[in-house]
């Protein structure tokens, strides 16, 4: 029983974003796959930061009570709710971007309402600024009955309704995501990692104290599954601090999203760019690193990289593809007495003739202990085998 109510939750949040999916098909001036992909996920951004807000007043309104303080005193909610502090990691949003506030504006007003909420966020928030392009949608400037159609839509999707599913928020991103995908080839470029591939790694390395560090963080999945493992354990996650680097705007953008809504401080850098060309986080050495770094990446290498600090203990990787630099690139951060690292590289990477004396140099300086074949097929955009 529990299993169907489960399926039909999950059917349910299927449809509902499906239908957003159409709605912006359908649209006019809904702009490219990748705006309507911004634009959606903006969207959830403010609907999920919005009840979390929500949720927070409720809470403190329920501790106010207990205290035998009257929430709707004119005095007490001056003093407690004009300017809330959470404890949570929930952020006080002013009125203009209160999902309450969206929800209940006339369908001609949307657009302007929406673009308004985003713009004050921004502005009151250091943390949240960068999450999301400001003006999204007066750019786009969707018919009312459009627009409000996809907010309704949104509205939808509340934890209230689904129970208290802990990764309700995950889940409704890796959809999008998967269907919005960036840049994802079949051989070259940036793929979604899988949940169970992540738990893999973090349970095998075990990142539950210290600085954690991801060259190619993507949307943030690997600290957020970390995050997830340290709760599960009853650990306290404001004892991981989190760096991290992605190379592609729109996804940097929802990597800040995704860790905002969580609660989780973290270091992304103040732009999008590679770890390569632009190490944000030169010179800074971590207890732990994660990361699925783009499969075979082609283009990476340019004539300043030839004699690079970061592989000069054992040779220069080849310009074929940026496997071994990811390799020594991630070495490069490692702590040198206790950092441990785990990471996904194509399979083809463990015997490419024009590495094999990196290799070698790896296996004689101990960097290697443990090689995990994992099967084809986990990732949504390419069958490509990988190895953990």
């Amino acid at each position: 029983m529990a299993k169907k109510a489960n399926a039909e939750k999950a059917l349910n949040i299927d449809s509902i974003l499906f239908e957003c999916r159409n709605i912006l098909r359908a649209a006019r001036n809904s702009g490219s796959f990748f705006e309507k992909r911004d634009m959606m996920l903006t969207l959830v951004f403010l609907r999920f930061i919005g009840e979390k807000y929500d949720d927070g007043i409720e809470k403190l309104s329920k501790t106010l009570v207990e205290q035998g303080l009257d929430p709707d005193d004119e005095n007490i909610r001056a003093a407690f709710f004009d300017d809330a502090t959470f404890a949570d990691g929930t952020y006080n949003l002013p009125v203009e971007s209160r999902w309450s506030t969206i929800i209940n504006t006339p369908a001609p007003g949307l657009n302007v309402a929406l673009d308004t909420a985003l713009h004050s966020i921004a502005t009151d928030s250091k943390q949240l600024k960068g999450c999301f392009v400001e003006g999204t949608f007066t750019t786009r400037n969707l018919a009312p009955n459009d627009i409000k159609k996809l907010v309704d839509e949104v509205n939808k999707i509340s934890h209230k309704k689904f129970g208290e599913e802990k990764d309700l928020i995950g889940y409704v991103y890796e959809y999008f995501l998967k269907e919005f995908a960036v840049n994802a080839t079949k051989e070259e470029g940036e793929f979604y990692t899988p949940h169970d591939v992540v738990n893999l790694i973090a349970t095998m390395i075990e990142p539950y104290e210290g600085t954690l560090y991801d060259p190619a963080c993507g949307s943030g999945g690997m600290f957020i599954q970390s995050a997830e493992l340290v709760k599960a354990r009853q650990g306290d996650i404001n004892r991981i601090n989190i760096y991290g680097q992605e190379k592609e705007p729109a996804t940097y953008r929802l990597a800040k999203m995704n860790l905002a809504l969580r609660g989780l401080s973290h270091h992304l850098g103040e732009t999008a760019d590679s770890s390569f060309t632009n190490d944000l986080h030169k010179g800074i050495y971590f207890n732990y690193i994660m990361a699925n770094p783009p499969f075979n990446l082609k283009g990476w290498y340019d004539d300043n990289l030839k004699n690079d600090a970061r592989w000069a203990d054992y040779a220069t990787p080849p310009e074929s593809n940026a496997n071994y630099a990811w390799i020594l690139h991630i070495l490069s951060h490692l702590k040198p007495a206790d950092g441990v690292a785990g990471f996904l590289l194509a399979n083809g990477a463990l015997n490419d003739s024009d590495t094999l004396e990196i290799r070698k140099k790896l296996i004689q300086n101990d960097k290697v202990e443990a090689i995990v074949v994992l099967p084809r097929e986990l990732f949504i955009t390419t069958d490509i085998s990988v190895t953990s």
